[in-house]
């Protein structure tokens, strides 16, 4: 007896109705997989944008850093000049004729004491000093007599 074939149906046929990526479903209908596909996906770009943020803010604190040493570097340059403004201020309490124009080495760094200006009855003491390429130079004005400060300010 001969089966018209539109009535016979394939083991694939079958199969497929009733296998679906993987598991077995009993109504014949797969299930819409791209879930799965949104998640992964999300999961990667959430992952990159905390990575990029930890990135951001490593680097920040980094070189962060090296503007901590340069305001290190300068605040040792500046106590530097100061150094060599109270050393001219003691050299002129000791002798008043006392003229500056001195490279003095204090620790392992050098200042420069420029000559010493008289301006009506004050004297002006300025320094200079570098350290790691950081400059600072001061300008004292002293009372000449009781060698007291009547200003004081960076140039």
């Amino acid at each position: 007896m001969f089966y018209p074939i539109r009535n016979i149906k394939s083991k694939s046929e079958s199969i497929s109705k009733h296998f679906c990526a993987g598991v077995f479903i009993s109504n014949g209908a797969c299930p819409n997989n791209r879930q799965g596909y949104i998640a992964i996906i999300s999961a990667i770009i959430i992952t990159a944008i905390l990575t990029v943020i930890a990135l951001v803010f490593s680097s920040s604190n980094f070189l962060g850093r090296f503007d901590t040493q340069n305001a290190e570097t300068k605040s040792v340059s500046r106590e530097l000049a100061r150094g060599c403004l109270e050393y001219a201020r003691l050299q002129l309490s000791l002798n008043g004729s006392y003229a500056g124009g001195e490279l003095r080495t204090i620790a392992s760094s050098t200042c420069y004491i420029l000559p010493i200006q008289t301006q009506g009855q004050n004297k002006v003491i300025q320094a200079t000093s570098t350290v790691s390429s950081k400059n600072t130079n001061i300008k004292l004005t002293i009372n000449a007599t009781t060698l007291e400060t009547v200003s004081e300010e960076e140039y």
